[in-house]
């Protein structure tokens, strides 16, 4: 991860103001706590930044552009743009960045979905002039050099051989649900390993990773600071491409590899972002129907998750709430015993079905959700994506009061509503030893 040319003894910050850039005031005097500073630059590209107070400044680039951003032709290439972050760009080598970013002590790294792709820098606020020098060569300058995206492909067979079964039971159920789209998958298929060429990268970084597709957040950043730094990105221009995905329903895919387990992820049509109401009605009806514990040792008090836990008591269990820009999954995944597992999908549908959920239900389910919330928007690293993201989808970015005041605003009727919509058909996707799992058409 690193650049072929040693980084300038010149103080940054003072290049920096020549390109547009604003200097980075004393932290004491700049300090608002919390406060969420948003900007939006002719480019539409939008900055967000807030201040929590702690020594690690975090700043990340974010685009609109996922697995659902792939063709038939490239899928797997959203994957392959994680493993080339930090590789040779335009104005550094795989050296340059790696020495570079280490030397101050840093971390630079990359993430995505089926809907973003983020970049993100983490750094003591001493060394963050340094730390966006690389950042923005990492994200704005990649040539994915042929030679060294083929010296890349042990890294993704390295990733696919430790997906979890229970995030391959989910990737298949989004492909049974939508088929393309959404359906793609986050992990590069095996058939396409070693398949994925430098021309194929760059065509999508070029279509996809535009300026008016992309924010930048920052935290412990001045935000003027981080507004310069966000006019001089050099990126491409263009509404890039998003595959339209429609919900299908009543498809299984299955992924038989024997042993003694089975994971099992089943869904129906849930909500949409298009709808913040709508969205946060889902996120309470998932604490609902039932999360991990929050008790060490101690079951989940879900309606869905107590109805699986009784017919299959030694199956764990969780509620899926899968929200996109403009579509949803709602269900449920299992993983445990494969004898179990034809017990536990048939109650857990019967429950997602038709479970009746009291009042009480319900404000459990807003108390967990404002804890969750809190303690995202504690979290640094999390606030981070979360400005991004926002951004990204909202144009804007909710503070944690207003995220709060959303659950408040959700009344019982909107979280029954949204319950009655999961009626339409199933999908499922289940991976492991599969004898006793129940296919999709025994319930539609």
């Amino acid at each position: 991860m690193a650049s072929s040319t040693a980084i300038s003894k010149v103080p940054l910050f003072r290049t920096l103001a020549a390109r547009g850039y604003a200097s980075q005031p004393a932290v004491a005097a700049a300090i608002k706590t919390r406060e969420i500073q948003t900007t939006t630059l002719p480019n539409k590209l939008i900055v967000t930044s807030t201040e929590t107070g702690t020594p690690i400044s975090r700043v990340s680039i974010t685009f609109r552009a996922g697995a659902r951003n792939e063709t038939y032709e490239n899928q797997g290439v959203s994957h392959y743009m994680r493993i080339a972050a930090g590789l040779t760009t335009k104005h550094a080598t795989t050296f340059g960045i790696t020495r570079n970013v280490q030397q101050v002590g840093g971390n630079l790294f990359v993430t995505s979905d089926r809907e973003a792709t983020t970049y993100v820098i983490e750094v003591t606020r001493d060394h963050l002039e340094t730390a966006l020098q690389f950042l923005e060569k990492t994200a704005t300058g990649q040539v994915f050099k042929p030679w060294e995206i083929e010296d890349s492909t042990n890294r993704v067979k390295v990733d696919l051989a430790n997906i979890p079964d229970h995030i391959r039971a989910i990737e298949l159920l989004h492909r049974a649900a939508y088929r393309t789209g959404l359906g793609n998958s986050i992990f590069c298929q095996k058939h396409k390993v070693g398949k994925i060429s430098s021309e194929t990268l760059q065509n999508f970084y070029q279509t996809n990773f535009t300026a008016n597709n992309a924010s930048v957040s920052g935290i412990n950043i001045d935000h003027n600071t981080l507004t310069g730094f966000a006019q001089n990105l050099q990126l491409p221009t263009g509404e890039g491409k998003i595959n339209q995905s429609n919900y299908h329903g009543g498809v299984d895919l299955r992924l038989e590899k024997g042993g003694r387990n089975a994971a099992v992820a089943v869904a129906t049509s849930g909500g949409s972002w298009s709808s913040i109401q709508e969205g946060v009605a889902f996120m309470v009806l998932q604490q609902v129907a039932g999360v991990t514990p929050n008790v060490k040792y101690g079951n989940s008090a879900g309606v869905i998750s107590k109805s699986i836990q009784s017919a299959a008591p030694n199956t764990a269990v969780c509620a899926l709430n899968a929200g996109y820009t403009d579509s949803g999954l709602f269900g449920f995944v299992v993983n445990g015993p494969a004898k179990e597992s034809g017990a536990a999908v048939e109650a857990g549908i019967k429950s997602l079905k038709s479970a009746t959920i009291t009042d009480d239900d319900i404000a459990r389910g807003k108390a967990q959700l404002k804890s969750l919330i809190s303690f995202n928007y504690e979290s640094d690293p999390n606030l981070l994506i979360e400005l991004g993201l926002q951004s990204m989808i909202f144009k804007g970015v909710l503070s944690l009061k207003d995220a709060l005041s959303a659950v408040d605003a959700i009344q019982a009727s909107d979280v029954k509503n949204v319950a009655r919509k999961l009626s339409n058909k199933v999908s499922i996707g289940a991976v492991g030893y599969l004898e006793h799992v129940p296919y999709a058409a025994d319930f539609n």
